[in-house]
C-alpha cells in the first residue's frame, strides 16, 4: 500500500490537534465570576458561587431565592453562612415585612433566632472551612417580606461588607 505523503501528514496534524483539546479543564478555567447577585439553589455550587463573591470581595451580595423558604425552616446550607458571619464577628439582622404580619405573628422572629442558634454546631464546623470564612468580613440582613397569604417568607439575605 502506497499513502500519499499529503495524507499522512493531514492525519498527523488532525491527530495533534485532537491531542491538544483539553478534556477535563483545569480549575483556573472553571474559577467563579464574584457575582453580586446569586440565586439560592441548596447545592454545593451555591457555596462555591458565594464563597466567590464574598472573597472578592464585593460590597455587598444579594441572595435571593427560587422557593418560598420561611424564617423558621431556613435550610442549613445558608444556616453555615449566617453562623460562619457571626463566627467572624458580625451580626445577623432580621428586617421584618412592611406589613402588619409581624402584629399577627409576634413569634415569626424568635423562630428564625432559634433556627440559627441551633445551627451553632455548624457554626463550629463552618469556622474550620476556608470556604465560609469569605464570610467572616460581612454582617448580613435577612430582609422578609410577606407572600401574599399572611405568611412572611426571605425575601433575600443581604451580605455586607465590613468596616474595618
Amino acid at each position: 500500500m502506497n499513502i500519499p505523503l499529503t495524507r499522512i501528514c493531514t492525519g498527523l496534524l488532525l491527530a495533534s490537534a485532537l491531542a491538544a483539546c483539553e478534556s477535563n479543564p483545569s480549575a483556573s478555567s472553571a474559577a467563579r465570576v464574584p457575582q453580586p447577585e446569586i440565586q439560592f439553589v441548596d447545592m454545593q455550587g451555591f457555596d462555591s458561587d458565594l464563597s466567590s463573591a464574598l472573597g472578592a470581595p464585593l460590597p455587598k451580595v444579594e441572595v435571593s431565592f427560587y422557593d418560598k423558604i420561611t424564617p423558621s425552616a431556613l435550610p442549613t446550607r445558608l444556616q453555615t453562612w449566617l453562623s460562619s458571619v457571626e463566627a467572624g464577628g458580625g451580626k445577623v439582622k432580621v428586617t421584618p415585612p412592611k406589613s402588619d404580619i409581624a402584629a399577627k405573628d409576634p413569634f415569626l422572629l424568635m423562630t428564625l433566632i432559634s433556627s440559627l442558634w441551633n445551627a451553632s454546631k455548624i457554626a463550629k464546623e463552618a469556622a474550620t472551612k476556608a470556604q465560609f470564612s469569605s464570610a467572616q468580613g460581612y454582617n448580613a440582613e435577612l430582609v422578609l417580606k410577606d407572600d401574599g397569604s399572611g405568611q412572611s417568607v426571605i425575601d433575600k439575605v443581604v451580605f455586607v461588607k465590613r468596616e474595618k
